[in-house]
Formats: C-alpha cells, sequence, structure tokens
C-alpha cells in the first residue's frame, strides 16, 4: 500500500491538495448540508496522480483529503495515473443527487475505472465501476484502496489498527463537526469489509483473502460493479446510526 508521509507535510500537502487538485467534481445533497468532492491529486510530491475525494457537513470539512482505488493482482494500483474522461450529474429521486465520473489510467491498454456518487440529505454512498477491457478482462484484486480520513483523531480511531480490524458501522463523533458512521452495503460475490487503520485519523478498507489465497480477495471478470461504501452522516450518534440511505440502496 501506498505509504503516507509525515503528520506535519501531511497537513501541509492536505490543505494544498484543494488548491492543486485537478478535474474536481462538486455533488451536494438536496437540503445542500453534505457536500461531495472528487478529484485528482498527489499523494506526495514524487507520486502518480491518485482519484480523491472530501467530504463537507454544513460547510466544515468531515473527511479530510481521502484517496481512492483498487489494488490489483501483479499490476498497478487502478486509481493511480488516472485521467479524467466524462463525467455527469443527475438527480434521480428528490431523495439524492447523483454523480458518474470516469477515468482512463494512463500509459495502459485501456484500463478504467469510474465512481458512482449519490448524496442524500443524511450521508453519501459511492461505489466503483470497472468496465471492460483487455486489461482488465479477468481481474484479481488484492484488497482496495479506499481511504476515510476523519478530521479529529478520537479514541475509537484509534484502537483501530492492522491487528485490529473495525467492523462496520463504524461510529465517530467528530467534535465540532457531528458524527459520522462507515458502512456498506455489500455486493454479490464481493468480500464484506472492515477497516484498519493505515496512519493517524487514516482509515482503509479491508478485504479479507479467498480461501487458501495468500494474494487475492476476488477474482472474477469485468464489468464489475462493487459494493456501495456509505457514510451516514448527522448532528447525533442517533441521526446517524437510524439514516435511511443504507435500507433504499439495498436492492
Amino acid at each position: 500500500m501506498a505509504c503516507r508521509v509525515s503528520a506535519f507535510l501531511l497537513l501541509f500537502l492536505t490543505g494544498a491538495a484543494g488548491i492543486h487538485a485537478q478535474d474536481e467534481r462538486r455533488v451536494a445533497s438536496p437540503d445542500g448540508q453534505i457536500e461531495f468532492r472528487v478529484f485528482l491529486t498527489h499523494p506526495e510530491p514524487e507520486a502518480f496522480v491518485r482519484m480523491a475525494y472530501q467530504v463537507y457537513y454544513r460547510g466544515k470539512r468531515i473527511i479530510n483529503t481521502s484517496f481512492l482505488g483498487l489494488y490489483i493482482h501483479d499490476q498497478p494500483t487502478l486509481g493511480q495515473n488516472v485521467g479524467m474522461t466524462a463525467s455527469h450529474t443527475d438527480a434521480t429521486t428528490p431523495a439524492y443527487q447523483g454523480l458518474f465520473a470516469e477515468y482512463m489510467q494512463n500509459g495502459t491498454l485501456g484500463r478504467r475505472i469510474n465512481l458512482e456518487v449519490r448524496v442524500y440529505n443524511d450521508g453519501i454512498a459511492f461505489r466503483y465501476h470497472v468496465p471492460k477491457s483487455g486489461p482488465l478482462e479477468h481481474m484479481n484484486i488484492e484488497d482496495e484502496a479506499t481511504e476515510f480520513e476523519l478530521m479529529v483523531d478520537t479514541p475509537e480511531i484509534s484502537r483501530v489498527s492492522a491487528e485490529s480490524l473495525a467492523g462496520l458501522p463504524f461510529v465517530s463523533e467528530q467534535p465540532g463537526l457531528g458524527w459520522i458512521a462507515i458502512n456498506e452495503v455489500p455486493a454479490a460475490g464481493y468480500p464484506r469489509m472492515k477497516l484498519s487503520r493505515s496512519e493517524g485519523r487514516i482509515l482503509i478498507t479491508h478485504l479479507p483473502l479467498l480461501p487458501g489465497d495468500r494474494f487475492n480477495a476476488w477474482i472474477g471478470v469485468t464489468p464489475m460493479t462493487g459494493p456501495w461504501r456509505v457514510l451516514q452522516i448527522g448532528p447525533t450518534r442517533e441521526s446517524v446510526l437510524s439514516a435511511k440511505l443504507v435500507d433504499s440502496l439495498n436492492p
């Protein structure tokens, strides 16, 4: 997994991400209280550009610059060194505002990854779509590179580690900002996620390996649609735990 820089430099870089972000797209909830921003930026000065996002609640950032992507066996991370090829927004229902962003990996024979986002009044859901392409007709996923960097360190975040994974929903108060719960809506045949902590306040998706496989968590063919990664957001613990978007996303 990509290493992260020191805490001081990280603060500098995440602040700079808003300045040097490329191809930024924004989508807000119907009531305007929650906003999702997706863009391309560098995790480190000399690193490849990567897909990243931020989340704002009531005008304040509640999820700091967090990176997106998939670790593909024996191939570069899908989601790094990419360029945006298209995007569009929609309001499929009055319940949410939607965004669909399409990316192609530079220097490859057409490796693509798309991000679908829905922003509700009580949270956000996003998922990956991997279109069929020659290099990814058959795809082996080792793990996800999906991060959730919360703004305020809390005891529940500190208890998470590579050895002590957190199950879902993972609920945290972000003092002065609100409450947030990290959750998922599973996809058939895709492993259920837990959360590991890579550094500081950065939680990262972790997928269990397939039985008898030392490398891969998912093996299949494209096109592939992943599970929804969900952020339930509200002013109280009760409000995030009672959020309705998970029920609405279940097939």
